[in-house]
């Protein structure tokens, strides 16, 4: 159908992932499993989980190194995930016993919520969206279970004249432990990505009418399942740009498990409202294709998804993996380009990125931090042990 080759390793690690049901739209490379490679990929997509069971249900001839390697860092992930899900469930309890409005978002809540087991998703940390008017009371609850926002954050939210617009033009704030703590990364978000990106949802808009779910035996209050999909086409999609098996992974389970439920017309208004619904049906057409479902009758389109060029890129990645970058500003920057709706959607974000950079105070200031970073990291953690209320070290 695309007339694309993809390698055996890649072929096994879809099927592992996606547990595709229709005909492959791939021709797969006639050339012997280099199990190494499958395990070196298993680890850039993180779906070494998944991975390791598919190796065990097929029977996969591995090495003996190889399969070890799988298997330990299965169990150390299934140990992690349940320690991060109690931590999660427990600062969510914290929040919201002090009135702020927050959700777990991502990782931690789609383990949970998506897959078979939730072990079986790797994560790393916990995210919350916040409302954005509670980001400083989040704080305050926060440091008392432990947890500081970086040195860089915590250097502008301290400067009065541009905390505010630190707040309009980012969306979230890295939050590390002031100890040893089995988490070692927590995040809280009051927007979906930066909003010169112009994907902007705000916390009422996102869980005005939220769904009960049960997390380890507490009752939480999370989006609608159709804004769990918007929030996932938003970051899989638009931000990391489906780089990862991982991403289609929780894309299809979301799929597979509500999409009959879901208000597709409200999906369509919401994503065409916000410019990006060319980008939904490209996804919804990429998980289509390699599990050989059609979830773009959702949609009802009569245009054909996903395009070529769209296929052929994420799979360049996925077979050849991607640099890593210190910012991924630019890439994010020329893929909204590409891919969302209108010349009008593609004029704001140009536009929301020349207002970011009239924002001289807030620009002048990080350029102050990065000259003077070893002494913010002093000022820091002495503002934290005031705080707290511990003596300097």
């Amino acid at each position: 159908m695309y007339g694309i080759d993809i390698s055996r390793e890649l072929a096994y690690l879809i099927e592992a992932a996606l547990s595709p049901s229709g005909k492959s739209p791939f021709t797969v490379a006639d050339v012997s499993f280099d199990a190494q490679r499958f395990a070196t990929l298993a680890k850039w997509h993180q779906v070494r989980p998944l991975a390791f069971e598919y190796m065990q249900e097929k029977r996969l001839d591995v090495p003996d190194h190889v399969l070890l390697m799988l298997r330990d860092f299965t169990l150390g992930q299934a140990v992690t995930n349940m320690a991060f899900l109690s931590i999660c469930v427990r600062l969510y309890n914290r929040l919201t016993e002090n009135h702020v409005r927050a959700f777990p978002m991502k990782g931690a809540l789609w383990a949970w919520m998506l897959y078979e087991k939730p072990t079986l998703r790797e994560f790393g940390d916990i995210d919350y969206f916040l409302g954005k008017n509670d980001v400083y009371k989040s704080l305050d609850i926060l440091l008392t279970e432990g947890f500081a926002a970086d040195s860089y954050r915590h250097y502008l939210l301290s400067q009065k004249a541009i905390a505010s617009d630190y707040l309009d033009t980012d969306y979230q704030l890295p939050l590390t432990p002031l100890q040893e703590n089995t988490l070692q990364s927590l995040e809280i978000q009051w927007n979906c990505t930066y909003p010169r990106y112009c994907y902007n949802f705000t916390f009422d808009e996102l869980a005005g009418d939220p769904i009960g779910f049960d997390m380890m035996g507490r009752q939480i209050l999370v989006p609608k399942m159709e804004n769990q999909l918007i929030m996932m086409v938003i970051h899989h999609g638009g931000v990391e740009q489906w780089d990862k098996l991982k991403y289609m992974a929780d894309f299809v389970r979301l799929l597979d498990k509500s999409a009959d439920q879901l208000d597709w017309g409200y999906i369509n208004r919401v994503s065409s409202a916000k410019g990006f619904n060319k980008l939904l049906l490209q996804s919804l057409g990429v998980a289509g294709c390699l599990t050989g479902r059609d979830y773009l009758r959702h949609a009802t389109v009569s245009a054909d998804y996903p395009s070529p060029g769209f296929l052929r890129d994420m799979l360049m990645h996925w077979e050849d993996e991607r640099p890593s970058l210190k910012t991924k500003t630019w890439r994010i920057f020329f893929y909204n380009i590409k891919y969302r709706d209108k010349w009008s959607d593609k004029l704001s974000i140009i536009a929301a990125h020349i207002g970011y950079l009239t924002r001289w105070r807030l620009l002048w200031h990080k350029m102050v931090w990065y000259r003077k970073k070893p002494l913010n990291e002093a000022d820091r953690n002495r503002a934290i042990n005031a705080m707290s209320g511990r003596e300097n070290v």
